[in-house]
C-alpha cells in the first residue's frame, strides 16, 4: 500500500507542477494577448485620428470654397446695387436739372 501511496503522491505532485506550469503559460499568453490588444487599440486610435483629420481637412476645404463663392456672390450683389444706385442718382439729377431748367 505504501508504494501505491507514494505513486499517488508523486502523481499528485506531478499534476500540481503541470497545473502550475500550465497556469504560468496561460498567464504569459494572456499578457501577450493583452499587449497585442493594446497595440491594436493604439493603431486603431492612430488610424481614426488620421481619418478624422482627413475628413476635417476635406470639410474645411469645402467650407472655404463655399465661403469664397458666397463672398463673390455678395460682392457682385453689392456692385449691382451700387451701380443701380448710381444710375438712379444720375436719373434723379437729370430730372432735377430738367425741372429747374424747365425743359
Amino acid at each position: 500500500m505504501l508504494p501505491d501511496l507514494a505513486k499517488i503522491i508523486a502523481a499528485d505532485q506531478t499534476g500540481q507542477e503541470t497545473m502550475a506550469q500550465a497556469q504560468q503559460e496561460a498567464l504569459a499568453l494572456k499578457r501577450q494577448a493583452e499587449a497585442r490588444v493594446r497595440e491594436s487599440q493604439a493603431q486603431l486610435q492612430d488610424d481614426l485620428a488620421r481619418v478624422r483629420q482627413a475628413a476635417e481637412t476635406e470639410i474645411l476645404a469645402a467650407a472655404e470654397a463655399r465661403s469664397a463663392e458666397i463672398a463673390a456672390a455678395t460682392a457682385r450683389q453689392v456692385q449691382d446695387l451700387t451701380d443701380q444706385s448710381k444710375a438712379r442718382q444720375a436719373e434723379a439729377v437729370a430730372a432735377l436739372v430738367s425741372r429747374v431748367l424747365g425743359t
